[in-house]
């Protein structure tokens, strides 16, 4: 059997780890299920790079995941359209799996639009990240039910268990996490929020947390963007270069946030991360995925809106964030999605174990799944395919900025040669100007001469 999961591949390491984690959670739920190693094969696909023979072998087609529903500025709600309905035509199942729904903000046509997809006869589940409630009323008329689940990230703890368990015994002493991002995130989800504001927001709050003694590292999820604005935030306010942490992987991620004790998230994937390692954060909101998932794990109150995040609030919080030592993510909460796939392809698969294995158990075989080299590779290549598209980016508008250098010098020259003739020729009016006027002088002079003449001819 070829089972092929569609995620975003990018360099924000987040949605990296929502395929890491998926895949192996799908291989425990097809054990659960009879299904052994040699059963079947799982293949990935990034929603933004459809490959149309991908689609063609595939038996089982899931989406692993993220934000992916929305009318959002991530603009895969048309590659969804098109994947499931050369799905539709090749007879293919689909389960849509924890799938993010924020901006869920549609018109009447693209609401219809949408519906019109969930109810092809190829989508046969669906779960949300979120909250079923706010998807339901695009799923009328659908044969499933819409499911709430938590995302597949929240597994991290057991699929980098060695990773972690080795930051944790090496650590020293505490330290607090501060999520970095780029300025245009905030733009993006229609918060009027920038750069210079995130910045101010750091500079303050730093220089509170070093008055009270408190140890901070700055960090990204890794994405070049994020990681360009953490270094000029970081000049700017004048932050040890030595406390800026640049991920180039999903491992060296979660080995980041690992070594906290708390975290200041921004990137929704930072404070999951955090809850799957058992470490308390608080979020900004910018977008309302934010307070979802911090209701769904039973912290609504971490979910700081702009308006009322100020330096002196968030150093409150984190010293009640360093206290919490407790915090422990919810394993019944981790177990929602597992149920839901195993319950999802026991229905394709017409295979029924109830709901499965219990949580010892699924988190057993998790951390026997381990991640290894190929997912590194697979960080690295993201990564420098994101490079290179900023920096060709950045390259063609250069050229382009260098083509209009070169035609506006063209346009200048033109025009002061145009502006040398008209001088000259203003000159060359101006002199013959100067010897009408002499002559209109004499003239001028002589006429009152010449009528007296003709007057006294006249006697």
């Amino acid at each position: 059997m070829k089972i092929l999961t569609i995620s975003f591949f990018d360099d924000n390491f987040g949605d990296m780890l929502i395929r890491i984690c998926f895949d192996r959670l799908l291989n425990v739920a097809m054990k659960n299920l009879g299904y052994g190693d040699g059963d079947y094969v799982i293949d990935n696909m990034h929603i933004k790079e459809i490959d149309e023979q991908k689609l063609a072998d595939a038996d089982l087609i899931l989406f692993s995941g993220g934000a992916m529903f929305g009318f959002n500025n991530l603009g895969s709600f048309d590659a969804i359209d098109r994947i499931t309905a050369i799905a539709e035509d090749n007879g293919t199942p689909v389960i849509f799996s924890s799938l993010g729904i924020n901006n869920m903000h549609a018109d009447e046509e693209s609401g219809a639009r949408l519906n019109e997809i969930l109810r092809r006869k190829c989508v046969r589940a669906m779960s949300v990240r979120e909250t079923a409630e706010v998807f339901t009323p695009f799923a009328e008329g659908c044969s499933f039910s819409v499911v709430s689940v938590c995302d597949p990230a929240v597994w991290a703890k057991h699929v980098y268990r060695k990773e972690v368990l080795e930051v944790r015994n090496a650590k020293k002493r505490r330290i607090v996490g501060l999520n970095v991002v780029r300025g245009g995130l905030f733009k993006a989800n229609g918060k009027k929020w920038t750069l210079d504001d995130e910045e101010a927001y750091f500079k303050k709050l730093t220089e509170l947390f070093d008055q009270k003694g408190i140890e901070y590292r700055f960090f990204t999820n890794g994405s070049v963007l994020d990681n360009n604005s953490m270094a000029y935030i970081a000049k700017n306010i004048g932050a040890d270069p030595d406390k800026l942490i640049s991920p180039d992987s999903t491992r060296e991620v979660v080995r980041a946030i690992a070594g906290f004790d708390a975290v200041l998230a921004i990137r929704m994937h930072s404070a999951i991360i955090s809850y799957a390692l058992d470490i308390p954060s608080i979020d900004l909101v910018w977008n309302e995925k934010i307070p979802y998932f911090y209701q769904n794990t039973g912290y609504p109150d971490r979910a700081l809106e702009l308006e009322l995040c100020t330096p002196e609030v968030v150093l409150r919080m984190t010293q009640e964030l360093l206290d919490d030592r407790g915090f422990k993510a919810d394993e019944e909460y981790l177990m929602t999605l597992y149920r839901f796939l195993v319950k999802a392809l026991g229905k394709v698969l017409k295979k029924d174990v109830g709901e499965g294995y219990g949580f010892a158990e699924v988190s057993h075989l998790m951390s026997m799944q381990e991640s290894g080299i190929e997912d590194d590779v697979t960080d690295y290549r993201t990564k420098l395919s994101r490079g290179r598209y900023c920096y060709e980016t950045l390259f063609n508008a250069d050229m382009e900025r260098r083509a209009q250098i070169r035609s506006l010098k063209k346009e200048l020259k033109a025009a002061k040669k145009a502006a040398d003739e008209y001088q000259a020729k203003y000159e060359e009016l101006a002199q013959e100007s100067e010897e009408a006027r002499k002559k209109l002088g004499k003239i001028n002079h002589l006429l009152p001469v010449r009528i007296y003449h003709k007057i006294f001819k006249r006697k």
